[in-house]
């Protein structure tokens, strides 16, 4: 939104274009009004408002429009204006000129003209505030609007708002969202990988005639989202095509085997989540066709139906899941994985599968309930170690685990999400130790922006703040309870450089630690 002053001494002009005009729509919020030039100086310096456009007649007592313009300019460089005025003259026409005004609309003023010239300003200011970022900056911007609209986060009119600022347009009948999940550890470096995929689906995509939004995630997977003109079977397999090739590609030119997941396709862009969450199921998958490059969400549902009777009572988890019966829902899935294991003929990697697909089934239930990023961190952490389960009693526990984080999540017990509860358990066990929020992010595969939102959310404190509490609380029960010097008591809790050690102390305590061990 921009700020918007009004100056005018006919006061049915002031009271006129406040009503008549829908603001908001305009991307702009109407901070003040005054009848001069000398009193809307004064009411601007007092707010300490912001003002992006200046509306002012020219013709008023104590200082005039074009003074007052001059005036403002001054200060704010930027400022916009558009001049009313009853006169059709050429000098005043030819001074507003020199010092930059929008337009010049004579009264009685032109309703439309003066929407459109608003309009047109607005265009301006959003043009310079784009030119003034980097082109970093605006991949993030866009990268935020475009994962906070997929995952449901902003409404319509929010988006509506920043996709026109960002100049964020899919002209297509037809949707679905593509999700790339590149294995970094296949090359020495995943640093700069996320451009360089990023880059590499922009051009293709281009290329092929596919109209697309490419942006990422907190995750750091890359997410398309690709336009089509129909959703006949035709275009769905050319657009799974094409996304192959696109996948294959990045094989070449990156270095690294990704997997692809599309979700399904969904009529106009309003549906985009939708055809996310789809995409996210199918990603599931991935660890059930390692050989594949891409997976469509119709493969899944296929697949689903082929192995129906391999979760025979995936209505029961549901149910047990539904009624919060935790003790039940693991003993029934100890009773299915052993059932199955006995199975004649059954391998090691079928049962694996199995385990696979109860824990998918159970997070399905979550992203139904919007509840998904509860169990995110945990969720991927499992997956890989039900792919290296050795033996019957670990796959059961992996599930178990699954089963309790979901359960847990959906009842509305879990108070913290898994990540967080085991940062918080890391730090009560290994506070001595050198870390940091970014390599414990490293450690848990998560953004190391998303984690410190997401722990100062939980926590009601920073990450920093946390660990140095801790560890000073630590510190002064050792000055309680042992003789250890004070740069010793330092180091034992994880301040190898003294000063940061006193310096924290006083900070939480108050006092220096020498004057709080005379007070003890």
């Amino acid at each position: 939104m921009y700020n918007v002053w009004i100056v005018d001494d006919e006061p049915f002009i002031l009271e006129g274009l406040v009503a008549v005009l829908d603001w908001p729509s305009l991307q702009l919020n109407l901070a003040g009004q005054a009848e001069n030039g000398l009193e809307a100086l004064e009411q601007i310096e007092e707010s300490e408002a912001k003002i992006d456009i200046l509306i002012t007649d020219i013709a008023m007592p104590e200082m005039n429009g074009l003074e007052l313009i001059r005036v403002l300019k001054e200060k704010s460089p930027e400022l916009k204006s558009i001049v009313l005025s009853g006169y059709n003259e050429f000098d005043y026409i030819r001074d507003g000129m020199r010092i930059g005004i929008e337009n010049y609309l004579l009264k009685p003023i032109n309703l439309e003209e003066l929407t459109q010239t608003l309009a047109a300003t607005v265009e301006k200011l959003n043009r310079s505030r784009i030119e003034a970022l980097s082109p970093d900056q605006i991949d993030l911007l866009k990268d935020n609007i475009l994962y906070r609209w997929v995952t449901g986060r902003i409404g319509k009119e929010q988006w509506k708002l920043r996709s026109e600022f960002l100049r964020l347009r899919l002209q297509a009948p037809f949707v679905a969202v593509a999700i790339i999940k590149p294995d970094p550890e296949q090359r020495g470096s995943s640093s700069g990988l996320p451009y360089e995929v990023r880059q590499e689906a922009c051009v293709y995509m281009q290329a092929s005639g596919i109209p697309c939004l490419v942006f990422q995630d907190i995750d750091d997977h890359s997410l398309l989202i690709l336009g089509a003109e129909d959703d006949s079977e035709e275009t769905q397999t050319r657009l799974s095509k094409i996304v192959n090739e696109l996948g294959e590609r990045l094989s070449v030119h990156t270095g690294i085997r990704p997997f692809i997941a599309l979700g399904s396709m969904e009529a106009n862009f309003e549906q985009a989540p939708a055809s996310y969450r789809n995409a996210l199921l199918t990603l599931d998958y991935a660890l059930l066709f390692p050989h594949e490059l891409v997976l469509t969400h119709d493969d899944i549902s296929a697949y689903a139906e082929r192995q129906g009777t391999l979760l025979a009572n995936s209505d029961t988890y549901t149910r047990l899941l539904l009624a919060d019966d935790e003790d039940g829902l693991c003993k029934q899935i100890e009773e299915d994985l052993e059932a199955f294991s006995q199975m004649q003929g059954v391998s090691p990697s079928e049962l694996r599968s199995v385990a696979v697909e109860m824990i998918i089934h159970m997070k399905k239930l979550l992203v139904e309930a919007r509840q998904s990023k509860l169990i995110s961190h945990a969720y991927h952490d499992i997956m890989n170690r039900v792919f290296q389960s050795s033996s019957l009693e670990q796959l059961k526990s992996h599930v178990r685990y699954i089963a309790k984080e979901v359960s847990q999540a959906l009842s509305g017990r879990q108070d913290k999400s898994p990540v967080i509860r085991q940062i918080v358990e890391f730090v009560q066990t290994s506070y001595m130790e050198d870390f940091s929020l970014k390599t414990l992010a490293q450690t848990y595969r998560v953004h190391p922006v998303y984690l410190g939102q997401l722990f100062h959310k939980e926590m009601n404190q920073t990450f920093s703040d946390y660990l140095n509490r801790f560890r000073i609380d630590t510190a002064i029960k050792l000055m309680k309870t042992s003789s250890m010097r004070t740069h010793d008591i330092a180091k034992s809790v994880g301040y190898w450089d003294t000063a940061h050690f006193y310096k924290h102390f006083k900070k939480y305590v108050g006092v220096p630690p020498s004057q709080y061990k005379k007070l003890m």
